[in-house]
């Protein structure tokens, strides 16, 4: 058995537990997102409300009622069934720059995040070129001769950075997070 220098021992145990350490690293960089549980409130306001409202005398003076958890669909005014209404509102709608600046900025976020989650995988690079030269044989005193050459080379490249600390991971996390804000800030408020 051949004795081995202290030095030698030391520097490789040191760099087992630096090798360690890191791989325990790799683990644990950046919580993973959870989302935050659904706040306890019953409604939008603190106390319950009237089941109905108090009724007027005249046209449309009614009791109205407070229906919970009844689907509202996102065109509300069509429930009022008029056409005036309908078309005033279609009107407004077609001519909104805004809704047409939401819907580019919608995309974008959207092709952000794809963008984004391009890092997580290999990228992979084609080049090819190809190049004809004709050789004259008057410059050497050889006058007929005449030859054409041709190079033509090609190149492929695959690279890939593994994502060991779970940088990119949260990267994409977040632009998720930035395209679903985008999404949610979007909507019409009609």
């Amino acid at each position: 058995m051949r004795l081995r220098s202290p030095f030698l021992l030391a520097f490789t145990a040191s760099l087992l537990v630096v090798v360690a350490a890191a791989l325990l690293a790799g683990c644990s960089v950046g919580p993973d997102f959870a989302r935050p549980d659904k706040p306890k409130a019953a409604g939008y306001t603190p106390e319950a409300l009237a089941p109905q409202t108090a009724s007027a005398a005249g046209d449309g003076g009614a009791a109205q009622a407070f229906i919970q958890g009844k689907d509202i669909p996102g065109q509300w005014w069509t429930l009022f069934h008029s056409a005036e209404l309908n078309v005033l509102i279609d009107e407004a709608l077609k001519a909104n720059p805004d809704l047409d600046a939401a819907q580019a900025s919608l995309r974008q976020a959207r092709e952000n995040l794809y963008a984004q989650q391009g890092g997580l995988f290999p990228t992979l690079t084609g080049n090819a070129s190809a190049q004809q030269q004709r050789f004259s044989g008057v410059t050497f005193g050889q006058p007929g001769l005449n030859e054409v050459f041709g190079v033509t080379s090609a190149s492929l490249n695959i690279s890939y950075a593994p994502d060991i600390f779970g940088g990119v991971r949260r990267q994409v996390e977040s632009q998720a997070a930035q395209a679903e804000n985008q999404r949610s800030s979007s909507r019409p408020r009609t």
